[in-house]
């Protein structure tokens, strides 16, 4: 994995056809976290809980509601967020930004589903803008 490398968690796939997430009625949020638990794809069971968040500042507690976008054109389903989220900096921002993990609030566990290397070696909110800038789509269906 690189810096900016979304993955979804193994776990979620299937989550996404048992009916636990439902991407265009659930709220997603997406928080940042430490290194304290390195997230990887094949994490068991995925949830908020598992991972260290770290905010204050200008970061969101609990983390950033996205904004979905879930649509088909010609049999191809593309989900998307069309809200980047974007910190900058402030003296009480966290120090150790690592990760960005997505997390399904309107689940009762909170089950992820997504997380994306944010800095290698930690970024530093208190340093300078920390933001999170989606790509053409989250994921494609065909």
């Amino acid at each position: 994995m690189a810096q900016g490398d979304l993955t979804v968690f193994d776990e979620a796939k299937l989550a996404l056809l048992d009916g636990t997430h439902d991407l265009d009625t659930h709220v997603f949020k997406v928080m940042f976290i430490s290194n304290a638990t390195v997230p990887a794809a094949g994490d068991l069971t995925p949830v908020k809980a598992d991972y260290t968040e770290v905010s204050g500042g200008n970061f969101v507690a609990g983390g950033d509601t996205m904004t979905v976008s879930l649509t088909e054109s010609a049999g191809t389903v593309t989900y998307d967020f069309t809200t980047n989220i974007s910190n900058a900096k402030n003296a009480s921002n966290p120090t150790n930004v690592y990760y960005a993990v997505c997390y399904n609030d309107t689940d009762a566990g909170k089950a992820a589903l997504l997380f994306v290397e944010i800095d290698t070696t930690g970024a530093d909110g208190t340093a300078g803008l920390i933001s999170l800038t989606w790509g053409a789509n989250i994921f494609t269906l065909s």
